[in-house]
């Protein structure tokens, strides 16, 4: 329904309106058909336009049911300037419509009922004082006034109920929008405040790859990139792969590669001229229901932790170098006083083992401080089972002294394509691990060797403490030590599991750790064969 319908005077209006041009028009026909009484009714609905207008002007909103009044009043007026033209001009009979249709569409049912009566009420008590016999055509004309008068108005209340369900719909849908635009504004306030907050890029697209939504650090990246759209061919400025040198671009191949996952783990750029930035970039579609919605770009300043590795690596690198100077001295000398067979044979013996072992700690140092091995000249075929018991006879004595034994089964004949040093350095970090991790006394450690196709497979099973899935997963970290290890004090410095993953790795095997059954650890170490 419209809103304020019964204080809108458009019906009083074009009521008046066809008043006016009905009385022309009896004029021009038979002016004395304008008699009196015709000319009165005229007046009132004229009368009823002028106070109508001023209702309009004031429009009141509550108690408006009285204003039924008008329209009553306008029937009733109608009813003389009807039969004073009807036989002549049959568009008479029509006036009453206007404040008919007025009554059906925006007042009660029973006012309704009462302005179908008047419409008759008046031609009703004209033919009962008409002289002479009442034919039935008399009486059919006469009921065919209300009927018609009471479906026009069904018709119009009908319409009337119609638009007032399809106002109410309406009205609820632009509420619901209007709340929905208010709490996206302020969600998007919100979330525009949070990701500023951040020292991370953040940059939302669409499915076509337009800027959606960018917080401050990607709206600078972007602005100083000049980044545009995602699938509209661009080369980037000052935007760099990781080595620094190749430049970045995008291109319409950039969005299928991002639906195709290539950018869903972290991809190193370089950014910006001098200095310039180092950034791990992720970039990956968003999903919702099913449906892509958007494609999300997250890039992280790893300009400092780059730094500091590479300080850490510079710093293991040098004093590794100045310790091994001075060990290899140690060494050369415990030799020479071997080789003379003077009575210190045991002596000595202990300083060349110390010695040997602090050696190796330090090439462990110095390994660290490379992100990768070079194992092109270190290359050879190593015999496993020749290997796996020296470098077992070399963790038995700590063993004996905790306690533990060692059991070795039975090795297969095979040749294993890696340096011999290098498969001995991670036989003897997994089994010395494996009895520094089970309690003094405990059972006993058991290594075994088997071909597994093209590959060679060596075991080393504790029983021990065991560790949990977050730890075996952090084990191969540089420098990670478990909070067991850290509370026991046992020996070690957390780079032996990370020097000897990457040695397996160098030639093409790789060493994994699995939770015992039904505790301790499982270490597996698998190279290809000969």
């Amino acid at each position: 329904m419209l809103k304020r319908p019964r204080t809108q005077p458009f019906a009083q209006f074009l009521l008046a309106f066809s008043t006016l041009m009905i009385l022309g028009t009896l004029a021009v026909i038979d002016l004395s058909r304008l008699t009196p009484l015709v000319m009165i009714g005229a007046g009132v609905i004229l009368l009823n336009a002028v106070f109508m207008a001023f209702i309009w002007r004031v429009r009141p909103t509550k108690n408006t049911g009285w204003l039924a009044v008008i329209p009553l009043v306008d029937i009733v007026a109608c009813i003389p300037i009807r039969d004073a033209g009807f036989d002549v001009l049959p568009t008479a009979g029509l006036l009453v419509i206007f404040p008919l249709g007025w009554l059906a569409f925006a007042f009660q049912i029973g006012t309704v009922v009462t302005g179908v009566v008047l419409t008759v009420l008046l031609p009703l008590t004209t033919l009962m004082r008409t002289d002479g016999e009442k034919t039935l055509a008399d009486w059919v004309a006469l009921g065919a006034l209300p009927l018609t008068m009471a479906l026009i108005a069904l018709t119009i209340r009908i319409i009337a109920r119609d638009l007032t369900s399809v106002r109410s719909h309406a009205d609820s849908v632009s509420s619901r929008l209007s709340h929905a635009l208010q709490s996206s504004g302020r969600d998007g306030a919100v979330l525009q405040a949070l990701l500023d907050t951040t020292d991370d890029a953040v940059a939302v697209y669409d499915t076509e790859g337009h800027p959606v939504l960018l917080n401050a650090m990607a709206a600078e990246i972007t602005g100083r990139a000049d980044i545009g759209a995602l699938a509209q061919e661009t080369p980037l400025r000052a935007v760099f792969a990781a080595d620094g040198v190749t430049p970045m671009r995008i291109g319409p191949d950039f969005v299928d590669a991002v639906r195709a996952g290539v950018f869903a783990a972290p991809r190193v750029l370089q950014f910006g001229e001098d200095p310039r930035r180092v950034l791990q970039l992720i970039v990956r579609p968003v999903i919702h229901d099913g449906e892509e919605i958007g494609i999300v770009a997250v890039a992280q300043d790893v300009t400092d932790l780059i730094h500091a590795v590479e300080v850490r690596d510079r710093f293991l690198s040098t004093v590794g170098h100045e310790f091994r100077t001075p060990l290899t001295v140690i060494l050369g000398h415990a030799d020479i006083a071997l080789m003379r067979e003077d009575g210190d044979q045991d002596r000595w013996t202990a300083v060349e083992r110390s010695a040997e072992r602090l050696l190796r700690l330090v090439e462990r140092l110095i390994a660290a401080g490379h992100s990768s091995l070079d194992v092109e000249s270190r290359s050879g075929v190593a015999h496993v089972g020749a290997v796996v018991k020296h470098a077992v006879r070399e963790v038995t004595a700590r063993a004996e002294e905790r306690g533990i034994q060692i059991v070795v089964e039975t090795l297969p004949d095979l040749s294993a394509q890696i340096a011999v040093r290098d498969l001995f350095s991670i036989v003897e970090e997994l089994v010395r691990n494996a009895v520094e991790f089970t309690p003094e006394g405990g059972p006993a450690v058991v290594v075994s060797a088997r071909a597994d196709g093209t590959d060679a497979v060596i075991s080393v099973v504790d029983r021990g403490v065991g560790m949990s899935a977050g730890e075996r997963l952090q084990a191969f970290d540089r420098f990670y030590r478990t909070p067991y290890a850290r509370d026991h004090a046992v020996p070690g410095t957390g780079i032996g599991l990370s020097i000897a993953a990457s040695l397996a790795e160098a030639y093409g095997g790789a060493v994994t750790l699995d939770a015992g059954d039904p505790d301790g650890t499982v270490a597996t170490l698998r190279v290809p064969v000969q």
